[in-house]
């Protein structure tokens, strides 16, 4: 592909949200173009900057960015509509890199994918930015076992997006479950799978203030062949077990029918096939006349130590307020707000015993076979305060470690959404975490971090359909390279 088409490509998306004509407000296809510019002090993007992006926003350099947003709604539900029908998205995005300047080119599908619903399931297919577990989606640091922090795996997944009543119990109990394949594409280990489930319930009626819920998710990363798993009692001369058989033992998590066969050594025999990975998810709602209320907590597993809750505290809590309220009362009314505290020190206890029924030592994100852990294209697939090395300042990284050298983490985390003057919004987070390395490799002393941003959103139109983005973040702390760095940026939507 030529450079001139990469800069005729790059021209149309920007020209596109300059001269697009709004559209009749009941067209289901919707659309968004956005073109902005980064800038990164010492050409490292701050953490809050990059963090829960997608994957689009790299760690190194400063670039200017072109995104497009093409997106076809289901129809709204009435009594005679009928029970089938399908949608689309579409998200674009080109990245041209000024500092440094090796990869000046780069190109992301965020979104990319066909959906069909029948009644109340859905089945969709591709690249979606999804988040698993019970978070407020809008503002969450990240789920611990899934969050929106790198590029979507393509998957084809069939689910009930919102929870269905059960009639027959007067509607006092609904659930929400999901099954899904995916690929882990571009992998350092080629032709590696994702499966991916979950089931999670509502205890109240849908009128009621006061709601629970309970839930469980599990992602397990398995198969694939790599060469640096050649002649290691790790695999097979490189192969990893990727048989129906070994998929019906990942599904269910169950040891394998043998310690060492043809197809695995005893490394899948003693520790089940695959990567795993999960959370226990609990939930409280109330609901008012103007604020809405939810607690939650995400406890997380990665073997069945963690399903035994021996690693407790370990997950995220949270608490997440949500005003209702339509009319400003305030120079700054806050519309949602999120605290939040993650404690990964636990690990159901600092040894790993082969021979116990709960082996401990869990270190996160870590796995012997899939050098990379639980990342997808170098970046971590969980909550984004346990990071690969890459991350670190040079002082941090000469400490040394696995692929994730932090994963004893205890972070605070704080974030907002409001309405300055009844016009901009501006959306703030801030983090504050204490690192500990690992327990085979621990931190000499815990290692400070403070990440911080800050975004306005100002309408330059009445109906808010252009919008001037201004962002600033800062990095101060050992873990990570101390930095700055700002993001300008214009989207329309029609």
């Amino acid at each position: 592909m030529s450079y001139r088409f990469h800069w005729i490509l790059i021209g149309c998306l920007t020209a596109a949200s300059v001269v697009a004509q709004p559209q009749p407000a009941e067209n289901r296809v919707n659309y968004a173009a956005e073109a902005g510019w980064y800038a990164a002090g010492d050409d490292l993007m701050p953490f809050w900057l990059r963090t829960n992006q997608q994957g689009t926003v790299p760690l190194k350099g400063s670039l200017i960015t072109t995104r497009l947003n093409v997106s076809q709604a289901y129809r709204q539900r009435t009594d005679s509509s009928s029970r089938f029908d399908w949608g689309f998205g579409f998200n674009g995005v080109v990245n041209v890199q000024l500092k440094p300047a090796n990869e000046p080119l780069r190109y992301y599908l965020p979104n990319a994918f066909l959906k069909a619903r029948y009644g109340k399931v859905e089945l969709f297919a591709g690249n979606r930015a999804d988040v698993v577990g019970m978070v407020d989606t809008l503002l969450s640091s990240g789920s611990v076992a899934w969050s929106g922090n790198t590029l979507p795996i393509p998957k084809i997944q069939l689910h009930t997006p919102d929870y269905i009543s059960l009639g027959f119990l007067k509607n006092i109990l609904a659930f929400r479950v999901g099954y899904a394949h995916g690929w882990f594409i571009n992998s350092y280990v080629k032709s590696s799978y994702l499966h991916q489930k979950y089931a999670y319930f509502r205890l109240g009626k849908p009128h009621w203030r006061v709601r629970a819920y309970a839930g469980l998710n599990h992602q397990v990363q398995w198969g694939g062949r790599a060469d640096y798993l050649k002649d290691t009692p790790l695999a097979v001369n490189g192969q990893l077990p990727a048989t129906f058989r070994d998929y019906l033992s990942v599904v269910t998590g169950r040891y394998p029918e043998a310690l060492q066969t043809d197809r695995f050594t005893d490394f899948d025999g003693t520790n089940r096939i695959g990567n795993h990975i999960g959370s226990i998810d609990l939930a409280l709602e109330w609901r008012g006349n103007r604020m809405n209320w939810q607690l939650y907590h995400q406890h997380l597993y990665e073997d069945a130590s963690g399903l035994a809750l021996r690693n407790v505290p370990d997950g995220l809590t949270g608490l997440r307020l949500l005003n209702q309220t339509k009319e400003p009362t305030s120079w700054l009314q806050i519309r949602r707000l999120v605290l939040e505290w993650l404690t990964t020190l636990n690990q159901s206890g600092p040894t790993f015993d082969p021979a116990a029924q709960y082996q401990g030592g869990d270190n996160y994100y870590n796995h012997s076979q899939y050098r990379e852990g639980w990342t997808y294209q170098g970046l971590s697939l969980g909550t984004p305060f346990i990071f690969p090395y890459t991350d670190l300042s040079a002082y941090a990284a000469g400490l040394g470690g696995p692929y994730f050298p932090n994963n004893r983490v205890s972070a605070w985390y704080i974030a907002l959404d409001g309405v300055v003057l009844g016009g901009p919004s501006l959306v703030f987070k801030a983090s504050v975490s204490r690192n500990r390395g690992t327990f085979n490799r621990p931190y000499p002393e815990p290692l400070q971090q403070l990440s911080a941003l800050a975004v306005i959103r100002w309408p330059l139109n009445r109906r808010q359909t252009t919008q001037l983005i201004l962002s600033f973040a800062i990095d101060q702390g050992d873990l990570l390279p101390v930095t700055a760095g700002s993001n300008f940026g214009l989207r329309y939507t029609w």
